[in-house]
């Protein structure tokens, strides 16, 4: 079969592809994608390549419908609105990748890894995530499971949940899918789809739901106590106070006043107020600051030790001698930000520190320094 027909037409029936021929596929897609001579979409259904590497390969905008890629690697993989439309992904290691508006409907994610990776909007509606049992008969049917030993055991077996740990889910659709006993630990589900999903012990420490209807969830009140939800009244009548230490940090900075002292706030009622602000020196620790816009802004010398700043926006910030110590950095964006030292005085100079800082899906972080030679 030539690579022609394999990438250009949906098969009536599975086929078994060979790893140079997969290689040579997604070769062709990703020439097809930057534009170069011999470029062709992977547009392949009911495919098996199962076990493959495909670890930081860009494969945007594939299709893949019903493809089998059980067990295979994806770590590091751009699959932004690719179609896996009741796709086989059981055992496949998505950590890092990035598959924002993927379709992934009907898709199985058995014993699958997503840790780190960013699924927002991406569709998930109906997608059963829990693993087969074969010992009590059951069988993966069309995305669906059917109890073949034991029907009326409304109970089931105990499911090997997906690892979505630090994902990004801004938007997802996961309406009506099974996530029993998913791993959400850190995971931001802002403005998510969750009505109507199967959520049985599902681990929700950390993860954010602002905007989500959480009481309309089939959830347990215990499994919300550390999940981050929609800003407090009180936050919320904070935002004078807020506004008000902005204005004098800029003060301070033009001749007068102190650095703003916003330790332990919820920022997130005044996310806009920050855009190209003059803050040096200014005292977060602490802070809520989840998607709050600080691009352009002036921080040199800040601390943000110990803040959640998932999906925070730093692009074009000066952050020369900031001290990000300790803090949720899950997926923030820093591109075209400003890092390195900051000179107080002569011979006192502070640098910008991420020690213990999570900082998986964060873009335009600078290199890390290579470790000296022995």
């Amino acid at each position: 079969m030539t690579l022609a027909r394999l990438t250009n037409q949906a098969l009536s029936e599975p086929i078994r592809l060979k790893r140079d021929r997969f290689e040579a596929l997604v070769a062709a897609h990703e020439a097809f994608i930057t534009g170069r001579p011999g470029g062709r979409r992977a547009t392949l259904s009911f495919i098996i390549a199962s076990g493959f590497n495909c670890d930081r390969r860009v494969l945007s905008d594939a299709r893949f419908d019903g493809a089998d890629f059980s067990g295979a690697s994806f770590a590091g993989a751009d699959l932004s609105r690719a179609s896996l439309y009741c796709a086989n992904l059981s055992r496949c290691d998505f950590r890092g990748a990035r598959l924002q508006r993927a379709d992934l409907r009907g898709a199985t994610f058995a014993g699958a890894s997503l840790a780190g990776a960013n699924l927002d909007q991406a569709d998930m509606r109906a997608a059963v995530l829990w693993a087969s049992d074969e010992v009590r008969g059951l069988r993966w049917v069309g995305g669906r499971t059917a109890a073949a030993a034991n029907p009326d055991d409304a109970g089931g077996p105990v499911a090997h949940g997906v690892d979505f740990s630090n994902c990004s889910l801004q938007g997802a659709r996961l309406r009506d899918a099974n996530l029993k006993n998913a791993d959400f630990t850190g995971a931001n589900l802002t403005n998510a789809e969750l009505v109507g999903a199967r959520l049985e012990g599902v681990r929700l420490k950390g993860a954010i739901l602002t905007g989500v209807e959480v009481a309309r969830l089939t959830i347990a009140p215990s499994a919300l106590k550390e999940c981050v939800l929609d800003p407090s009244q009180e936050a919320h009548a904070r935002i004078d106070h807020i506004k008000r230490e902005l204005d004098r940090a800029h003060d301070w900075i033009t001749g007068g006043g102190a650095p703003a002292h916003l330790e332990g706030f919820d920022l997130r009622p005044a996310s806009g107020a920050f855009v190209g602000r003059l803050l040096a020196g200014l005292r977060a620790r602490e802070t809520t600051a989840i998607a709050v816009d600080f691009s352009g802004a002036q921080l040199q010398g800040a601390s943000f030790e110990g803040a959640d700043l998932r999906a925070a926006n730093f692009t074009g910030a000066d952050l020369r001698g900031v001290s990000f110590v300790g803090a949720n950095l899950a997926h923030a964006v820093f591109q075209d930000a400003q890092f390195g030292e900051l000179e107080l005085r002569p011979g006192l100079r502070l640098p910008t520190r991420f020690d213990g800082a999570i900082v998986v899906g964060a873009a335009g972080l600078p290199p890390e320094p290579e470790a000296p030679s022995a």
